[in-house]
């Protein structure tokens, strides 16, 4: 059983009303993506800028309320109640900027308390102390900084601290929101390794959100692309990088600095990514795909299998129930 599972999840912004407050103008920034994420079990999401990719997560937690579809955590629908509850503890986040992600007004040790406080889970304040002290050891940070503030730490410090209050209370399962891309690149290795350590010694499950194809294949074992608000090919990390099905991820795999002074990209990008709000009809990815043809000009391709684990949303691709 999916320890989180998204069913044709989708979220949408209302720009504009008309003068009796009806919608006028919607951005669709997540259109019926579904994934699943298994226990231990690290997903990574890549796509360019504006893609969806955040919304998404953001979605899937609750911090935004979805416009339509179903999330399942174990088998249940979070909009029960009880699951929901249970669900905003087991399943927390990281964010992509350690500097705007914490409250300059508050302590490092307020911070990361105050989920413990949020569930009740420790007795007393000298309890509530020595985890904060323990979960400072955990990120690699001293104890003693406890009671400095925000402004005192660099910004891979930073994300360790954030990366504290979300282990705070045991989750299960941590979304991490491009966590590197503001990092120096020594301090993304680190904050990496770290994550790799935490995982392995607590069980746990990312959705890791990047721009860096290379640190996504890295760290997960599925990869799911998405363009203009729609997961385009999901599949294994290995398949999905080294071979990739879909146009637009070949696009992106092409893109990715090599260290080899003799290779050749034979797929580049083009063109630019279309307005949100002006989605192309049939397949959004057609006014920049190479391989377009009436079909795709006008026929909207469903996200399905093409393999062992493979999925992907393109007329072109062959597999499944071609």
């Amino acid at each position: 059983m999916a320890l989180i599972e998204a069913k044709e999840l989708t979220k949408q912004f209302v720009i504009d009303r008309n003068w009796l407050g009806r919608p006028k103008k919607v951005l669709t920034a997540v259109n019926r993506v579904s994934l699943t994420i298994e226990p231990g079990e690290t997903v990574g999401l890549v796509g360019e800028s504006g893609c969806g990719k955040s919304t998404f997560a953001r979605t899937l937690l609750g911090l935004y309320p979805k416009t339509d579809g179903d999330v399942f955590y174990k088998g249940r629908n979070i909009g029960e109640p009880e699951i929901g509850k249970d669900y905003r503890r087991q399943v927390q986040m990281i964010f992509q900027d350690p500097y705007a992600s914490l409250d300059p007004r508050m302590t490092v040790e307020d911070i990361i308390s105050e989920p413990l406080r949020n569930y009740g889970l420790c007795s007393d304040d000298r309890e509530r102390r020595q985890r904060v002290a323990d979960l400072l050891t955990q990120v690699d940070l001293r104890p003693e900084t406890a009671q400095r503030y925000p402004h005192e730490f660099s910004g891979g410090q930073r994300q360790r601290i954030g990366i504290a209050r979300a282990l705070a209370v045991d989750p299960e399962c941590i979304f991490c929101d491009e966590p590197i891309s503001a990092l120096d690149v020594s301090v993304q290795v680190q904050i990496v390794n770290m994550l790799k350590r935490l995982q392995e010694d607590r069980q746990l499950s990312y959705l890791f959100i990047a721009h860096d194809l290379s640190m996504v294949h890295h760290l997960s074992r599925r990869i799911g692309v998405m363009y203009l608000g729609n997961l385009v090919e999901l599949g294994p990390s290995d398949a999905v990088f080294h071979r990739p099905l879909h146009p637009y991820t070949q696009m992106l795999i092409a893109s990715v600095p090599r260290p080899d002074p003799n290779y050749r990209r034979t797929t580049l990008v083009s063109g630019e990514v279309p307005s949100p709000l002006d989605v192309p009809t049939g397949c959004v990815f057609h006014p920049r795909c190479p391989y377009c043809d009436e079909r795709c000009r006008n026929e909207v391709p469903v996200l399905r299998s093409v393999g062992e684990e493979r999925f992907a949303a393109c007329h072109h691709v062959k597999g499944g129930t071609d």
